[in-house]
């Protein structure tokens, strides 16, 4: 009974635990949303406003042309007027009808620009309004909540029941995570990156690819079932990882520069650029901060709004990062371990076996923290448990047709993308758990 009680207490814990994460991935997410609004609406003020100084500038030159005509008809009157008396004076008689003639020539061409002006628009005033758009206008009265809160009872995990009937002794039986001997993999799209260089990759939650190459340095997006959408140059110099921030943004890292680029994936722009204490190589978003192993050894993690940087662990980190919870997994510096280390940094547990996987680049995590890593020198993709005590090879040298490099996975959409290094080949798997 009382083994009982103390496994009923730490699943309440552990929902407790899973009602605050809860909330900080919806605080997160709102925040995600407002930026996204607030940049839309920047931009399309700023469109609105140069249309806006456009309009009034051409209206602004018409009328100063006009006005530059008019004073160039009343200059030539004046002239005129001038001519008529000198005429009246000095001239004889065969200047005077001479001169009157050139005159009337004269003031008839001034008498049919005038006549055109008014037959015209040139004399009427230009006034420039505008009309806000009706929503924009309502859009207090027409939204008036952010969303809608769903709660949801989910069957115990525990599962309560009699030794046999009468007895009085309860026993407890705790369902399972899915081991990683039942995770499979099956192919659902293969395509060409483009890439001969290729550093990272990462799956957007619309279904999006993204890969990224090292030199030289830019991001390819695809379309989820791999055709090719545009590549985005000029971003830095030496990209070495990628991770998504929302379906329109991403966050790159350099190996040689000391920041991380947003950028915006419909603009192919940089949004903003984070100052980090290392350049880095490896990267990944959760819940408003960026968590990043830097060069210098150091798991980082850098706040998305603040900038904040804290250190997290020891100095044990090569490349490569991922997380799941409060665990952080990362490649060790022999390139050949990997390190799993909680908040704190204490390390939890390493994993080396290098007659299974060599070379190890990428990294990716699922969401019961079982860990997908690449073996680049071993040409294959293995997946470790969470408590990195059981592993399983889900994709040989026979399946990827050379050296794979980056890894992403998605919970969501239980998607695994792999892409290899040189050959520009890239591979969509889903993932099933049975």
């Amino acid at each position: 009974m009382k083994e009982i009680l103390k496994l009923i207490l730490e699943d309440k814990q552990k929902n407790v635990s899973s009602l605050s994460d809860s909330k900080k991935k919806l605080e997160s997410e709102i925040s995600a949303i407002r930026r996204q609004i607030n940049q839309h609406l920047d931009q399309i003020q700023d469109l609105f406003i140069a249309e806006f100084n456009r309009t009034v500038e051409n209206a602004t030159q018409q009328i100063q042309s006009f006005i530059a005509s008019l004073k160039n008809n009343q200059r030539e009157i004046d002239e005129c007027i001038e001519d008529v008396e000198n005429i009246k004076k000095y001239a004889t008689d065969m200047q005077t009808f001479l001169g009157i003639d050139q005159l009337e020539n004269k003031l008839n061409k001034s008498e049919n620009d005038i006549q055109s002006w008014t037959d015209g628009k040139r004399l009427c005033s230009t006034v420039v309004s505008y009309n806000i758009n009706s929503f924009l206008q309502n859009i207090c009265n027409d939204i008036t909540t952010f969303g809608k809160h769903i709660i949801d009872l989910q069957p115990c995990e525990l599962s309560l029941h009699r030794k046999k009937e009468g007895q009085a002794q309860l026993t407890v039986s705790l369902e399972p995570k899915t081991s990683v001997e039942h995770i499979t993999l099956k192919l659902k799209t293969k395509f060409k990156t483009l890439c001969t260089n290729v550093s990272g990759c990462c799956i957007l939650p619309c279904g999006k690819l993204v890969v990224s190459n090292h030199l030289s340095s830019h991001l390819i997006l695809f379309a989820p079932d791999g055709k090719f959408e545009k590549e985005i140059n000029n971003i830095i110099p030496y990209i070495y990882d990628v991770a998504y921030v929302d379906n329109e943004t991403v966050a790159v890292v350099s190996n040689t520069k000391e920041n991380i680029k947003l950028v915006n994936l419909k603009s192919g722009k940089i949004l903003r650029s984070i100052f980090t204490i290392s350049p880095s190589c490896g990267i990944t978003y959760i819940e408003g901060s960026f968590i990043i192993s830097s060069k210098e050894g150091h798991l980082l993690e850098v706040g998305l709004e603040d900038t904040k940087t804290n250190i997290i662990g020891s100095n044990v980190v090569s490349t490569y990062v991922a997380s799941f919870e409060n665990n952080f997994y990362s490649i060790g510096q022999d390139k050949d371990t990997v390190v799993c280390q909680n908040r704190n940094g204490d390390l939890l547990w390493t994993f080396t076996n290098k007659t299974v996987i060599k070379g190890k680049r990428c990294i990716t995590v699922d969401e019961h923290g079982n860990l997908f890593v690449v073996g680049k020198e071993s040409k294959n993709v293995i997946i470790i448990s969470s408590d990195g005590t059981k592993h399983k090879i889900l994709l040989s040298e026979t399946d990827l047709c050379g050296s794979p490099w980056a890894i992403d996975y998605n919970s969501e959409l239980k998607s695994l993308l792999v892409a290899n290094e040189k050959d520009g080949q890239a591979f969509l798997y889903s993932v099933h758990y049975s």
